[in-house]
């Protein structure tokens, strides 16, 4: 199983900066071939300065959205490239899902790019009617874009036509996040809650009392994590809320007031970047371990991807153990 969580396209652009001999935090890749427990450094390609925004794959191909635009592996993640003409100029890529056959970048000034051929080249989508773009969700054939102003916006088409879907959303809600759960679309606005859509009524309400920086699922649980506000799980669509807790094994940082940055899950698995570490949970997110193997003391992580034999973690890093 996969699951989308970043973004393609590749070529090096400036050198790779070691954060264990830099005084200043640098952005990197990790990855895990036992499911969160150890990670390696896997960024050979990647500008060093630029975050890691989003992870994506399609095919053979895996994507990061970056900050220095979009970037390609084809090697599960272990040597990266540089995506060509638009998805290098279009500003930073904050967002990448899959939907159909197609791959989706959300950017910060150029609305929505859209790959037809696993990110070998990209193009705006010109129906698009907004530029700047934080989230994007693939579901079967559609795709949801949650944009900074303007609410969300679906494509069933490939990105050719979009449709407004932001009734009931407050106005100039920043849509920070999505997902779906039981085959219910949630989404998280920055400060505003979290917000579930009315197919009947076409219409978003909100539910329960979180106010979630990040969501993702993990079955028919849904995951938040705040800012600050640490982690916590629902059952019931997001009606009633439970807070993560440490799991036995260790991770005793994992506070009621802990930063969360970033989530993303895989088959059986979720992970959470939070504060100054990254953390796994193999219960539907009930109880936490911080994943220390391999990784620097300070690790944000802040992009997340899981495709069942190998993980992918995006972190601003600073010294090491």
């Amino acid at each position: 199983m996969q699951v989308l969580l970043g973004s393609l396209g590749l070529m090096a652009v400036g050198p790779i900066v070691d954060a264990a001999h830099s005084a200043a935090p640098s952005h990197a890749v990790y990855r895990s071939t036992d499911r969160g427990r150890s990670w390696t450094r896997s960024d050979e390609g990647l500008p060093g300065q630029a975050r890691i925004n989003a992870f994506a794959s399609i095919g053979n191909t895996v994507m990061a959205g970056t900050d220095a635009g979009v970037f390609l592996s084809l090697d599960q993640g272990l040597t990266w490239q540089p995506a060509p003409g638009a998805a290098a100029t279009s500003g930073r890529v904050l967002s990448l899902a899959a939907a159909g056959r197609k791959v989706y970048a959300g950017t910060d000034r150029s609305g929505v790019l859209v790959s037809e051929d696993q990110g070998r080249s990209w193009s705006r989508s010109a129906s698009f009617p907004a530029p700047y773009v934080r989230s994007l969700l693939g579901a079967g054939a559609a795709v949801y874009a949650g944009t900074d102003k303007e609410g969300v916006f679906t494509s069933v088409d490939g990105g050719a036509t979009w449709v407004r879907m932001s009734d009931g959303l407050p106005p100039d809600g920043q849509v920070f996040t999505m997902t779906k759960v039981k085959g219910a679309l949630f989404a998280g606005l920055y400060a505003r809650g979290l917000w579930t859509w009315q197919e009947a009524s076409r219409h978003w309400v909100r539910v329960g009392q979180v106010v979630p920086l990040v969501l993702a699922p993990a079955g028919e649980t849904l995951i938040v994590g705040h800012n600050p506000g640490g982690l916590l799980w629902s059952e019931d669509l997001g009606r009633t809320w439970i807070q993560g807790a440490a799991a036995a094994s260790g991770a005793g940082e994992l506070t009621r007031d802990l930063p969360v940055w970033e989530a993303g899950a895989g088959d059986g698995i979720v992970y959470a970047g939070a504060a100054e570490g990254i953390y796994y949970s193999e219960d539907r997110g009930k109880t936490w371990t911080r994943a220390r193997g391999g990784l620097p003391a300070k690790s944000s992580g802040i992009a997340f991807f899981d495709a069942g034999g190998f993980a992918l973690a995006g972190a601003v890093v600073g010294e090491t153990e």
